[in-house]
């Protein structure tokens, strides 16, 4: 796969992250834009999709932090071949669509379900166990819970997510808040899985699957007051650590 990095700049959290974004890679600016916390205006969301589409390279894309989980939904849009989704994601962000005009970091799975006919099949990795009460009638959507992940062996997730994706196509959406806090640190309710069990896995897929993407956001976000704080610069670097392997491991030959 292309493994160009794309930084989407929404609220300058990734700015601060100086050891990922000394990667070469191409900046698009959405600092400019209103109502896109969360829930992303239908204005806004169209602004957003056409900055995108003007982007150089479609590889690896770190979106900053999840309340903008919703631009993996324009980055699935653009593939026109059938895949599947692989999400690692401590929430399964299939909430009900009560406005079809209005996409958030919560529902924009069910979106993609809905409205992209080239997604096939979406797998969650680390989803609270809750989750899989939402998707007991949703046949395309399987959840490896987060319990799952703490009493399997990690081979037995790789030979049952192989069983799943046989060899399709797979993109790749990552949001921190799936791992543990002694590997990142987001605004969001965490899971427990660790930053070695996620590479394992990303690494194990690149082996027996083309690749067609990868984003990954769960980013701390900041307050000016925050760059005085040794507590969250030490969690800035907790999370560039966390990107900077991803990358690797993505990109290694």
């Amino acid at each position: 796969m292309n493994t160009a990095l794309t930084f989407l700049n929404f609220d300058g959290t990734l700015k601060r992250q100086k050891r990922l974004t000394c990667y070469a890679g191409e900046w698009i600016d959405f600092s400019d834009l209103s109502s896109t916390q969360g829930y992303c205006a239908p204005s806004s969301l169209q602004k957003i999709q056409r900055r995108l589409q003007n982007r150089k390279n479609k590889g690896i894309t770190f979106i900053g932090n999840g309340n903008y989980h919703y631009v993996t939904y324009l980055l699935l849009a653009e593939l026109n071949q059938p895949f599947s989704l692989l999400l690692f994601d401590h929430h399964s962000d299939l909430s009900p669509m009560d406005d079809l005009s209005i996409i958030s970091c919560g529902s924009w799975v069910s979106f993609a379900l809905k409205t992209l006919p080239m997604l096939q099949r979406v797998v969650i990795i680390g989803a609270h166990s809750q989750a899989k009460q939402i998707v007991q009638t949703s046949p395309k959507v399987t959840i490896i819970s987060e319990q799952e992940i703490n009493q399997w062996q990690l081979a037995t997730v790789e030979a049952r997510l192989r069983l799943l994706l046989q060899n399709e196509p797979v993109y790749i959406s990552v949001d921190k808040d799936v791992l543990d806090e002694k590997s990142a640190v987001t605004n969001w309710d965490q899971g427990s899985m660790n930053l070695r069990q996620l590479l394992y896995l990303i690494r194990d897929l690149r082996q027996s699957n083309a690749i067609l993407g990868v984003d990954v956001c769960g980013e701390l976000p900041l307050s000016p007051l925050d760059f005085f704080s040794v507590e969250v610069i030490e969690q800035i670097q907790k999370n560039e650590r966390a990107n900077r392997a991803i990358v690797e491991v993505i990109s290694a030959s």
